[in-house]
């Protein structure tokens, strides 16, 4: 935060505050200007009243020259000037001498015609005279006067034997004494004032202090009860309280509503790979990409580690969604950084509607939720917008889950072999273990249907290590020259022991590395990491093959297979398809693959061979090994001794065999 936008937040958060302090020092200014304005004026007053009274006893204590003012007879030139002098001294800019009538029988100068006459032996008579109200006040008084230029006139009756005889008014110019009060008294009021400050100001800056670290606290517990540290976005129960205030207004005005799952696809491997640290930079760096796509007014929060929900509100019509979806997809893929590798974030989306979906909050997460596992599975389009079949496809998830957790417990998983026979179809080299699990009603289900659901809730790990143990068992009770095959899921690399537990599997059947081939896909090997090209070559230092599998059907990244020395390539069974299609190019896409496999000393093997046409264009390109249902279908460990590997060169040789013609595929599955 930087410092403007503290001191913005400061004054917004202490404005009525500041206001009031800025408003108490305007008021203790302005009273600190009003008293000492009347302060001055009281000195000058008192000052004005104290050089009259001065001159009045001056004038007391000189009869003659009081009788000469007032009769003008036998006026002394220097005793006049004496006594203007005098008056000058004790600050008396003029005076003026009124008889006991009021009327004026002396004056040093008129301030009328000052312009024009100065001070002149003998005065002046301006024909002034006192106003009647100052004669009928009983002595002894001093009546104050203040002129507009500021001076001060004082007048008071001299009197002798109790007896008016005269009246003396005093103009006096107090300017160089007001100067001189407001100055000191300014200096008096300012180290007040300073005082004031220092002794109110420093307390109530620790106040203000303190209070504004407590607010911050508040804040900051506030923040961290209504949002997620780390993304700064609303957390689950704020989410929920906002999600329940709009659905209930909603409701009201019946305004269409979407809540949106969303999961950042591939976290958890980044934490794995690049660390935590990098899986938090990811983590914020989406966070803010979705913040600043959604729609003002839309809620957006993190719920868990990497899944989000967005409220969106006003959502009419599908097009908006499919806009909003594309847009967010957009924002999010950009290009990011982590650690020197640049990582495009993807994400799926899961979206519900109300009421389409849903009246209450519950059926909302809940029904996006299973859109968001329907988008995460098929990855069509933007986003996935549930359906009601969606629930049955739920049910049937969770039912499946506790078969496989019933399997795990009793060891209800099975292997079933299918052939892997050489490429001129006369002799079996090994078997592909594939896994089995039987349904309530003693069926099997599918692999695709219950592996990706062991995947996803974490028990493929274990499953896989049965299979491996399996897998070697069976395959020291048959010849030495027959591989058994299995298949690794990306989930067994992440613990980095995959390696170990083949050793110790090898090591507990007795047999050597090269009797077990492994299959990886091809993503796993575009999605690598330093961690998982490790185990693979210390796989292969068992003495273990190592084999893409489904080759063809990715990105067929042909870097890889020269970065990593494959044994065997497995092309993938849609080929075979295209082929029986009469797809263009076909069989000139397989020879190119066999021949590129070649002359990298890898050997190629052909899935999904069911005819005996794709047997023999097979075998003409120079493919190794051949698999499908032409030779045999998976089946138990017992069958495929007794069936295969006592019976097989008789009767493959009679499928085959150069003189004789197709067999139909009937006789094909008598074999099995």
């Amino acid at each position: 935060m930087t410092s403007g936008t503290k001191m913005r937040r400061y004054v917004e958060r202490y404005w009525a505050m500041l206001a009031g302090a800025t408003a108490l020092t305007a008021c203790v200014v302005t009273s600190i200007v009003l008293i000492g304005g009347h302060a001055v004026d009281g000195l000058l007053e008192t000052s004005a009243l104290q050089k009259s009274d001065g001159f009045e006893r001056l004038i007391e204590r000189q009869p003659e020259t009081l009788t000469t003012l007032l009769t003008g007879l036998t006026r002394d030139p220097d005793e006049e000037s004496e006594i203007r002098d005098l008056a000058l001294l004790s600050g008396i800019r003029t005076f003026a001498i009124f008889g006991s009538d009021g009327k004026e029988a002396y004056r040093t100068r008129s301030d009328q015609f000052d312009w024009l006459l100065r001070d002149r032996a003998g005065g002046m008579d301006t024909k002034s005279a006192l106003a009647p109200s100052v004669l009928e006040r009983r002595p002894p008084f001093r009546l104050l006067d203040r002129l507009s230029d500021g001076s001060y006139v004082v007048t008071s009756p001299l009197t002798r034997n109790g007896k008016v005889i005269a009246y003396v008014s005093t103009t006096m110019d107090l300017t160089s004494e007001r100067a001189g009060f407001s100055g000191a008294i300014g200096q008096a009021w300012l180290k007040i004032l300073g005082i004031v400050l220092v002794l109110g100001g420093v307390p109530a800056l620790f106040y203000v202090k303190r209070k504004h670290k407590i607010a911050e606290a508040v804040e900051r517990i506030d923040f961290l009860a209504n949002h997620d540290p780390m993304t700064r976005l609303l957390n689950r129960r704020r989410m929920q309280e906002q999600t329940d205030r709009i659905i209930s207004t909603a409701r009201v005005t019946r305004e269409e509503v979407a809540y949106c799952a969303i999961d950042i696809d591939g976290l958890a491997e980044i934490n794995d790979s690049l660390g935590q640290a990098q899986g938090d930079e990811m983590l914020r760096v989406v966070a803010n990409r979705l913040a600043a796509t959604i729609d003002k007014g839309d809620l957006l929060a993190r719920i868990a580690s990497d899944d989000f929900a967005l409220l969106h509100r006003r959502a009419h019509k599908l097009e908006e969604l499919e806009t909003l979806a594309a847009r967010l997809h957009a924002a999010v893929s950009e290009p990011v950084e982590l650690k020197g590798q640049i990582v495009r974030p993807k994400i799926s989306i899961g979206v519900s509607r109300m009421p389409r979906d849903g009246r209450t909050q519950n059926e909302l997460i809940k029904h996006a939720q299973l859109a968001l596992s329907r988008h995460k599975a098929t990855r069509n389009g933007d986003f996935a917008s549930f359906e009601p079949i969606m629930d049955e496809e739920t049910d049937r998830r969770r039912q499946i889950e506790g078969l496989i957790r019933k399997a795990i417990e009793s060891d209800g998983f099975e292997l079933a072999y299918q052939p892997l026979i050489s490429g001129d179809g006369r002799s079996i080299r090994g078997f592909e273990a594939l896994l089995r699990m039987r349904d309530e009603k003693d069926g099997y289900i599918s692999p695709a249907e219950f592996v990706p659901i062991a995947e996803a809730r974490g028990y493929i790990k274990e499953i896989g290590s049965w299979v491996i143990r399996e897998a070697t068992r069976q395959a020291a009770l048959w010849p030495d020259h027959i591989t058994v095959s299995i298949n690794l899921s990306a989930v067994q690399f992440r613990e980095g022991d995959l390696a170990r537990i083949v050793g110790e599997a090898l090591q507990q059947a007795r047999i050597p590395g090269h009797r077990i081939e492994v299959e990886v896909v091809e993503s796993l090997i575009l999605d690598r990491t330093d961690s998982v090209m490790w185990q693979l070559r210390e796989l292969k230092q068992l003495g273990v093959t190592i084999a893409m599998d489904d080759f063809g059907t990715g990105y067929s990244s042909l870097g890889y297979l020269w970065k990593f020395p494959f044994d065997k390539l497995k092309i993938d069974r849609s080929f075979m398809v295209a082929l029986d299609e009469g797809q263009a190019n076909v069989g000139e896409i397989l020879e190119t693959i066999i021949t590129m496999a070649h002359r990298m000393r890898m050997k190629v093997t052909t899935e999904g061979v069911e005819t005996r046409a794709q047997a023999d264009l097979m075998r003409s390109l120079g493919c190794d090994l051949l698999q499908g249902f032409y030779f045999g279908k998976p089946m138990p460990a017992e069958d495929a001794a007794a069936e295969i590997l006592g019976r097989f060169a008789e009767r493959v040789e009679n499928l085959v065999g150069p003189e004789e013609q197709p067999v139909p595929a009937g006789s094909i599955a008598k074999l099995v």
